[in-house]
């Protein structure tokens, strides 16, 4: 069973969590911090090392933020997570704030009228939404402080990061070997007079590898950073350190090649970004505001531009349209098969829990579900009517004759 139904969050361990946060941004001069639910890869599925969010305010949805200040905090969350962060939120400790209709620096203003200095983790925060911020809150009486070692003081149990081993994605699904697109992307690079290309998103990543992950759950991507060189090389990060080039196994690496090298990251990353001669292609969507204040200590040539996976990805080729023609036609057969189940129960005889667990063996009885593509959505009654409502042991709610059932899934 790949979906599961326990409570993984309390309310009440919050309040101690944002004691040793305000402790320790008081002792660094920083008057708010900014914590956000993304990873280094900007992931909307995090490791449970990377699960920032959920960690210091009990909210475990897929996208929000948090601002914290000495005598008040908010969460701010879009319409889809409204009424899952009421309930899992201690609110005598966490304002709900609707965003995008509040925006961070709407807020700020009111908790620091005069000002002041707002930290954050330049790991967390891509460049894009830095510059975003500081147009704001600059002319408010703001400076913006990187300080990516704040949450690390506080979260004392942190899991370690995943180290999940790496399987290709074969060619014949692919439709393209991976030294066919490195190449392809290399020329692009020379034609435009950039020596390499700095690749942050790790869905690009594992496309122009053809590899997989799996390290998070629901989304089979590897977890790292490469850069791209005109040559058509391609230096690979990830984060398990010494055991790097294990996490990918003796058959991965063989077929990448010795044009595909692996190194640990950040530390190793680090050291390639400080070393880069030429000029450089970043994308500000996705690269970190850390590599971006990496690349200006080392004096690094770069321009701003597209991640160069993103539209060659998107353009599927016959082969990958044939593969989601036959995934789709696989996982309707397995959705009718659970409409017809779920026709022929008495809807008294059946709670959301059996509703998900019995859709998901559908899919399983393929013989070709990997995971599903994202928790199961069963709501019944007023349940229902939650937005982005994801079932657990304490909401379980049993069906009832005259009531609607939402499901939403997808395998």
């Amino acid at each position: 069973m790949f979906q599961s139904f326990a409570v993984s969050t309390r309310p009440e361990a919050a309040r101690p969590r944002v004691a040793m946060l305000r402790a320790t941004i008081r002792e660094r001069g920083i008057d708010a911090f900014l914590l956000p639910r993304a990873d280094m890869f900007q992931g909307e599925y995090v490791a449970a090392c990377d699960a920032h969010l959920a960690w210091l305010t009990g909210f475990t949805g897929s996208a929000g933020f948090v601002l914290v200040t000495q005598d008040r905090a908010a969460l701010f969350v879009d319409g889809r997570y409204r009424v899952q962060a009421r309930a899992e939120v201690d609110s005598g400790l966490f304002e709900v704030i609707d965003w995008p209709a509040i925006q961070a620096w709407d807020w700020l203003t009111g908790a620091l009228p005069g000002g002041g200095i707002l930290g954050h983790d330049p790991w967390l925060t891509t460049v894009g939404e830095i510059e975003r911020l500081g147009k704001h809150l600059g002319p408010l009486g703001f400076g913006l402080l990187s300080c990516g070692d704040i949450v690390d003081a506080c979260w004392q149990d942190r899991p370690p990061p995943p180290s999940g081993r790496m399987s290709l994605h074969p060619d014949d699904l692919a439709g393209e070997s991976a030294a066919t697109k490195r190449a392809r992307l290399a020329e692009g690079l020379r034609k435009a007079g950039q020596r390499a290309a700095l690749i942050c998103s790790p869905d690009s990543l594992s496309w122009l590898l053809n590899i997989r992950g799996s390290d998070i759950p629901r989304v089979p991507v590897v977890q790292g950073y490469a850069i791209l060189h005109d040559d058509a090389r391609v230096d690979v990060f990830v984060r398990a350190g010494a055991a790097a080039p294990a996490q990918f196994g003796s058959e991965v690496l063989a077929a990448l090649g010795p044009e595909v090298r692996v190194q640990p990251l950040p530390d190793g990353y680090e050291a390639a970004i400080r070393t880069l001669q030429g000029r450089v292609l970043a994308d500000k969507t996705s690269l970190p505001q850390a590599v971006a204040e990496l690349m200006a200590e080392g004096g690094t040539d770069f321009s701003w531009g597209r991640d160069p996976c993103l539209l060659p990805k998107a353009r599927k080729n016959a082969t990958e349209i044939v593969g989601a023609r036959a995934a789709h036609l696989r996982d309707g057969a397995a959705m009718a098969e659970f409409l017809a189940w779920l026709d022929a129960q008495e809807p008294e005889s059946l709670t959301e829990i059996d509703v998900v667990t019995r859709l998901e063996g559908f899919r399983q009885a393929t013989g070709r579900l990997r995971d599903i593509s994202f928790d199961t959505i069963a709501g019944s009654g007023p349940n229902g009517a939650i937005v982005h409502y994801r079932v657990t042991e304490a909401t379980n709610r049993r069906l009832a004759h005259g009531e609607v059932l939402l499901v939403d899934s997808g395998g």
